[in-house]
């Protein structure tokens, strides 16, 4: 039998002291056997007590955690290099491979005056990294858009599917009905559609009462940000169909 292939993960930042070392402990949490992760800081300390008892108010494991370097570390060993600050992403980025490089901007708890700043980060790296998991496990029966880049640029090719990603570029968020009102599509077309996108891992989706919203994924690797940046800035007509209120009549 044909063995499952294991993603391998490594999250930066420079002290590797609260925002990777949280991702790692977290990432560890809801992953299962099929994926490995660690940790590094491109200029170590020590592990933030905060940062630990964050954790530990989530029910996830922070024992073993420590600070670490690259030293040890080949970047090119992992799947998916993702930083967590921009001096990271800085020293980092020209190591990795493009279609494995993945920039997350969280704001640094450490400097945050707030009493609650390394808890809301911890949350918000749970939700993000529960995401990233759950893109990575249906790897293995969809088409690989982050190993893949021909597989991008082939779901991109339907001009409907383009054009509501770059409706989510500029609008940030839309439900199917204003999609279906800017597009002149059925309903049932426009669904469709969005469940590719959202299976392919280039969409997120949200329930709010009776409606579902949809967004880009924010873990899309940087190169796939830059070409829907790129291509909504060359082609503004394709965003330029007004977008209906949902407290107007949508339904």
């Amino acid at each position: 039998m044909e063995s499952q292939q294991k993603f391998k993960v490594l999250f930066l930042c420079t002290a590797n002291s609260a925002r990777s070392l949280m991702a790692e402990a977290i990432f560890r949490h809801f992953a299962d056997d099929r994926f490995e992760v660690t940790s590094a800081g491109t200029d170590p300390t020590q592990p933030q007590p905060e940062a630990l008892q964050a954790l530990s108010s989530m029910g996830v494991n922070a024992d073993e955690l420590y600070s670490k370097g690259l030293t040890n570390i080949d970047i090119a060993d992992f799947d998916y290099v993702i930083s967590l600050c921009d001096r990271a992403r800085t020293e980092c980025q020209a190591l990795c491979g493009e279609n494995q490089f993945i920039a997350w901007d969280f704001a640094d708890p450490v400097s945050s005056k707030k009493p609650d700043a390394f808890k809301k980060i911890a949350h918000e790296l749970s939700e993000r990294i529960k995401m990233f998991l759950l893109i990575l496990r249906k790897r293995s029966d969809r088409p690989k858009l982050f190993a893949a880049p021909h597989e991008f640029f082939k779901v991109l090719s339907d001009p409907l599917r383009l054009q509501m990603i770059l409706m989510l570029h500029k609008h940030g968020e839309l439900c199917v009905c204003q999609f279906v009102d800017a597009t002149a599509m059925s309903q049932p077309k426009v669904s469709r559609h969005l469940a590719q996108l959202r299976e392919y891992g280039l969409l997120t989706a949200r329930k709010d009462q009776r409606w579902v919203y949809y967004r880009i994924n924010p873990a899309l690797p940087d190169w796939m940000v830059a070409v829907i940046a790129e291509t909504a800035e060359y082609h503004p007509q394709q965003t330029s169909q007004s977008i209906k209120d949902v407290d107007n009549g949508c339904v």
